[in-house]
């Protein structure tokens, strides 16, 4: 899929701004305030190349606000218009220090998403892609509106009923067709079908897209293989963590070594956060790894927090961790 491609490149981009372009026929990134920001963008027929996120330039805004704001809509469909808007978000680039935390956490998440996690049970698997594709969409700005079921993503259009997101795109571009002007209805068919390839790559099984990033622990950012392996081989396990404490590491090094934290943080702590103490006996007298180890975990502010360990008799090293 297209889309693939251009994610890789965001990845790729993070970590060597002089990667090589992408090639796409209808997507391209666009300078934004310096060139460590870049936003995606398409090209269009009857207009020149627009901001993804500005779709909504195309057509009468304030009709359609009147619209929906009485019955039958419901109120929710009106955070779907700017759900619309910050979707593109997820393929444009900021490599500024204030966002290296979104795009950690974002890059993640995304993984996570295309991951097969059927192993765990289909219910469990449900559940965790919901959690998790609704964290990344809160972490841009956006409210708890969707479940995930068999890898299709839904959206909570009211209190009793929800609709497929690509079904609500469609019937969204229905009505938008209605108070736009005709010259740009071929735009919005272009647009339209970008939004919904980015929809379908979010949950598009494809575990192998993130070896895009060269790194040999990047297998154990496989949930599959990092609970089998923690279930299996703990030790292994700690040794890789205690491994992520090298100061000799580059910078996309430890990006991945963060993400494989939380790793640890979501499928391990989150919900039995006396784990931790197996981590403990495994670095023995060793205080100073544990302490090192244990605040990586919890600076990560990732579903795991300082007061989740505060029954477990860690008191030394919780008072020194901000």
């Amino acid at each position: 899929m297209d889309i693939t491609k251009i994610y890789q490149y965001k990845l790729r981009k993070l970590f060597n701004p002089r990667v090589l372009p992408f090639e796409h026929d209808i997507l391209f990134l666009q300078t934004w305030e310096g060139e460590l920001d870049e936003i995606i963008s398409v090209k269009l027929k009857n207009k020149s190349a627009l901001y993804l996120s500005w779709w909504n330039e195309l057509f009468n805004s304030k009709k359609i606000d009147e619209i929906i704001s009485d019955e039958p809509y419901d109120q929710n469909y009106y955070q779907f218009f700017s759900f619309l808007r910050i979707l593109p978000n997820l393929l444009s680039i900021n490599r500024t220090e204030n966002f290296y935390n979104k795009n950690l956490f974002s890059s993640y998440i995304v993984s996570q998403l295309k991951s097969d996690l059927s192993f765990l049970g289909k219910e469990k698997e449900n559940t965790y892609k919901t959690e998790l594709i609704n964290y990344l969409f809160y972490d841009m700005g956006f409210a708890d509106y969707f479940i995930v079921e068999d890898n299709k993503l839904y959206f909570r259009y009211s209190s009793d009923e929800v609709i497929k997101v690509d079904e609500l795109i469609n019937a969204t571009y229905d009505l938008v067709l209605k108070y736009s002007n005709e010259k740009y209805h071929d735009d919005f068919n272009i647009i339209k079908k970008q939004q919904i390839e980015i929809v379908n790559f979010l949950l598009e099984k494809d575990e192998n897209f993130i070896f895009t990033l060269e790194d040999q622990c990047l297998i154990y950012l496989s949930p599959e293989k990092f609970i089998k392996t923690y279930k299996n081989d703990t030790d292994k396990i700690f040794k890789i963590l205690a491994s992520f404490l090298s100061k000799d590491q580059a910078a996309l090094n430890v990006f991945v070594s963060k993400m494989i934290i939380m790793n640890y943080n979501y499928y391990i702590l989150k919900n039995n956060p006396n784990e931790i103490l197996k981590l403990k006996a495994f670095c023995r007298r060793d205080n100073l790894k544990f302490f090192l180890l244990l605040k990586s975990i919890i600076d990560l502010h990732f579903f795991v927090r300082k007061e989740d360990f505060k029954e477990l008799h860690l008191e030394y090293y919780l008072s020194k961790i901000n």
